[in-house]
C-alpha cells in the first residue's frame, strides 16, 4: 500500500526532511554509506494489504535486488485462520480480490523463507509505505514457525531520497518541491500503480532520478 496518497502537509513534509537528516547524523551508517557510495542500488519493497486497519495483513509483496530485478508474489490469506480482515474500498484501489489471492497466492510461510533467502540478513530495504510496510512485514513473519522476525529491516525511502536531494538543495521546502517534481516524473515512467511490483519499479525510477539530481 503506497503512502504517496497519504502525504502530510508541506509543513510536515519539511519536518520529515529535517528528521531524515537528523537520523543520518545520529549514526545511520548503512544509509550514510549508500548516499556516499550509491552503487549497488538499494533494495526497494512495496506491499498491498487487506486494508489499513489494525487487523490488516499483506496480500502482495514485491522487492528488488541491487541490479534492479523485481520479484513479487500474491499471498494466500486463507492459509492463516486469523486473516479475515478485508476492505472492499482497498480492493477497488489495488484490484485484487480475496478469491484471486487465495487461488494465485503463495503460502505466507513459504514467502517468509523466500524473502529470507533473497534478502541478506541485516539488509535495509526501503519502502515508501514507511510504518505501514514495516508493520505488514512484522505481521507476515509472525506467522512463520521458523522466524521470530524478518532478518532484514524496513526503512522509509524518503530518508534515502531526500538526503540525496538535500546535497543540492539544502532548503527544506525547496527540497520537497524538487522531490515532488521527481515523484511525478518517476510515476509517469511506469504503467499503473497500487500493485506491488509496479510500485517497486516506481521507487527504482525515483531513486535514479534523485541520484542523477544529486550529482548535478
Amino acid at each position: 500500500m503506497n503512502e504517496t496518497d497519504y502525504l502530510l502537509s508541506s509543513e510536515n513534509n519539511a519536518k520529515r526532511l529535517r528528521e531524515s537528516i537528523e537520523q543520518l547524523k545520529a549514526g545511520k551508517a548503512e544509509t550514510h554509506e549508500l548516499i556516499r557510495n550509491p552503487k549497488p542500488m538499494p533494495r526497494f519493497l512495496d506491499i498491498e494489504a487487506s486494508s489499513l486497519s489494525m487487523e490488516s495483513y499483506p496480500i502482495e509483496i514485491a522487492w528488488s535486488d541491487p541490479e534492479g530485478n523485481i520479484e513479487g508474489h500474491l499471498i494466500d490469506p486463507c492459509a492463516i485462520e486469523e486473516w479475515t480482515d478485508w476492505d472492499y474500498n482497498a480492493q477497488q484501489i489495488h484490484g485484487l480480490s480475496r478469491e484471486q489471492c487465495r487461488d494465485e497466492g503463495v503460502p505466507p510461510e513459504w514467502l517468509c523463507q523466500r524473502m529470507s533467502e533473497s534478502i541478506p540478513a541485516g539488509e535495509i530495504v526501503y519502502a515508501d509505505g514507511g510504518g505501514f510496510d514495516e508493520s505488514w512485514i512484522d505481521v507476515l513473519f509472525s506467522v512463520s514457525p521458523v522466524f521470530d522476525r524478518a532478518p532484514f529491516r524496513v526503512a522509509h525511502s524518503d530518508t534515502l531520497m531526500l538526503t540525496l536531494l538535500q546535497k543540492v538543495e539544502p532548503d527544506a521546502r525547496k527540497c520537497w518541491d524538487l522531490f515532488d517534481t521527481l515523484r511525478v516524473k518517476a510515476r509517469e515512467s511506469v504503467e499503473g500503480r497500487h500493485r506491488a511490483g509496479v510500485d517497486v519499479q516506481y521507487l527504482i525510477e525515483l531513486w535514479r532520478l534523485c541520484l542523477a539530481a544529486s550529482n548535478q
